[in-house]
């Protein structure tokens, strides 16, 4: 409810609000729960805004992942985001790592690369023209 209070204070000091941008990973529990959350408390109070996620979605198959119930966050997350989402841009996982090794020739990229990449997809898409 803190975080929905800080939201309403920056839209009542909007001049033209026209909707919301989230950005969060479906896998864990944060990135999907609270994030499902949001979507759903945006839609319910700014129904008549845009909503327009970018999702990183995990990577397939991978063992070695310390969150258990990933596949099962990701399919819950995924029912969300198609009820509450007008746009979702879908960044995965395997992608990005893959164009930060073969494209950066980063051996072993990290988050921070990780995330560069994401926001750089996110201001390309974002841009005026």
């Amino acid at each position: 409810e803190d975080i929905m209070d800080m939201i309403d204070r920056e839209a009542d000091g909007s001049d033209s609000l026209e909707g919301f941008v989230v950005c969060h990973s479906i896998a864990g529990g944060t990135g999907s729960g609270m994030g499902s959350y949001m979507l759903e408390a945006l839609n319910d109070r700014y129904s008549k805004k845009l909503v327009q996620t970018y999702s990183v979605f995990p990577n397939d198959g991978e063992s070695n992942s310390d969150v258990v119930v990933q596949p099962y966050n990701s399919i819950l997350t995924l029912k969300r985001l198609t009820l509450e989402a007008d746009c979702v841009v879908v960044l995965d996982n395997n992608a990005l790592n893959r164009i930060a090794t073969d494209r950066l020739r980063i051996p072993k990229p990290d988050f921070h690369v990780v995330n560069g990449l994401v926001s750089t997809v996110m201001a390309a898409s974002t841009a005026t023209l």
